[in-house]
């Protein structure tokens, strides 16, 4: 491997009842109540002691269900493009999304998770706990999205691999 290339191995795998990006909330604000859980894999397991009293917790994972990378989008929030690094837009470079869930609870190597924006099957590649202190800045400006609070909550399939979208039933048809 050079040292351009970074390798990244999944610890586990995200569970969702979204099967597939139409219709999945934009944003963990946008998912209130949306219950999920997060499988971490056993090798994975130790790293888990003492998240239970966190209230919230950061999920890194990649976007699996993305087509292909695009510098500029029109993202869900608008209909004017942007250059994808001013959105929250899957079709990334790299493919990683982050999202910040409420941890329920956490039993054996299971996360228990609510308010979740990922579609089911996604692979989880890291975890950290959301620490008001250091993640909430809330006289922050947010560029674009000032006064654009009234958009669209919900995915459409403007980034979905339809390839991959179908891969949920047998008949190819979306849920």
């Amino acid at each position: 491997m050079n040292q351009d290339e970074l390798k990244v191995v999944p610890i586990g795998v995200i569970h969702s009842p979204f099967r597939n990006q139409q219709g999945t909330p934009i944003q963990p604000a946008t998912a209130a109540g949306a219950q999920g859980t997060v499988e971490v894999f056993p090798d994975y397991r130790e790293g888990l002691r003492d998240l239970d009293g966190f209230e919230r917790i950061w999920l890194v994972y990649r976007f699996h269900r993305s087509r292909e990378a695009r510098l500029t989008v029109v993202p869900y929030r608008d209909t004017r493009p942007h250059g994808v690094f001013a959105t929250r837009a899957p079709s990334r470079p790299n493919h990683l999304g982050i999202s910040a869930v409420r941890l329920l609870g956490v039993s054996g190597g299971v996360l228990t998770v609510a308010d979740i924006d990922i579609i089911d099957g996604t692979s989880l590649l890291d975890i950290k706990p959301y620490v008001p202190e250091f993640d909430c800045f809330a006289l922050s400006q947010s560029g674009w999205l000032e006064g654009n609070r009234s958009s669209p909550t919900i995915a459409d399939d403007r980034f979905s691999d339809k390839q991959g979208e179908n891969k949920g039933r047998a008949d190819g048809k979306n849920e």
